[in-house]
């Protein structure tokens, strides 16, 4: 009689729990983060396997794509929504927004930087880990797999000819950098003739080129522990870049078409600008 008793108890414990969860309100398309706390130059730093793999499912949308640049076609994929992951983190970890930067950090040491404004303008941007087209089991097409695994950027409704979009593969981390953190270690005075450069190198070299650690890896840094200024001639750091398959072989760099002569002087400018302002943090 006490076993059959204690039966039903806990058959009811159980039917109350299912009946709570149940009617659980639901936290559809929301994200919720680790708390990333500001470390002590006010950057956050997130790392999305650690944030993403905690959403249970509930976040993950399905992302139509207008033009893939990588694919260059439409695409389908699933994943999740910048914006939202952004949202939730720089209001959990009070970060002060107000003309910040993002830095996406990929594995193979491609880092774009892009103003944190960006985010908020009339293209959304997910981070996508499926692939629509590809089988069920499968999250990327077998060759690109590595590449683009864990996390891949796009953007829904990017324009073909969009430039100032960054679609980077094999992310696994986003930055949060605060305006006074990025205007101390890389950005000169607006009212500085070598802003300008930097505003040039911002749009075309960072993205691959670091300056005083702040940018990619892909290739090498311009400012530390030496300026590219000083150990290379000024007109062949502009050769180089138009046609570097000139200069070496199988280089990974890509020839820089878009840019005329005056741009690429006044990224000149800002390089040795920076000669005069090294910060290694």
């Amino acid at each position: 009689m006490v076993k059959t008793v204690q039966f039903y108890i806990r058959m009811l414990c159980w039917a109350m729990l299912l009946f709570a969860a149940c009617h659980t309100p639901a936290t559809e398309n929301k994200i919720i983060p680790i708390n990333e706390k500001p470390n002590e130059n006010g950057e956050v730093n997130i790392v999305l396997e650690k944030v993403l793999n905690h959403q249970a499912g509930n976040a993950i949308t399905k992302v139509t794509v207008a033009y893939d640049p990588y694919f260059k076609t439409p695409k389908k994929y699933l994943g999740f929504s910048l914006r939202q992951l952004l949202e939730a983190t720089w209001k959990a970890s009070k970060f002060d927004t107000a003309n910040a930067m993002v830095i996406f950090e990929c594995k193979d040491g491609y880092n774009p930087v892009m103003d944190l404004s960006k985010i908020y303008g009339p293209v959304n941007g997910y981070i996508a880990f499926k692939d629509l087209d590809q089988p069920e089991d499968n999250d990327w097409p077998d060759s690109l797999s590595q590449h683009f695994s864990p996390y891949y950027l796009v953007w829904d409704q990017a324009q073909k000819d969009d430039q100032s979009l960054f679609w980077p593969y094999g992310l696994t981390t986003i930055r949060l950098i605060p305006k006074k953190e990025k205007d101390r270690l890389i950005v000169p005075d607006s009212s500085n003739p070598a802003y300008s450069g930097y505003l040039t190198f911002k749009d075309n070299c960072i993205k691959c080129h670091s300056i005083n650690k702040i940018g990619g890896s892909f290739g090498p840094e311009f400012n530390l522990p030496k300026n590219i200024t000083e150990y290379r001639d000024e007109q062949q750091i502009i050769s180089f870049a138009k046609a570097p398959s000139s200069y070496r072989y199988n280089s990974r760099m890509p020839a820089i078409t878009n840019l005329s002569d005056q741009e690429f002087e006044k990224i000149i400018l800002y390089l040795n600008y920076m000669k005069d302002h090294k910060y290694d943090h």
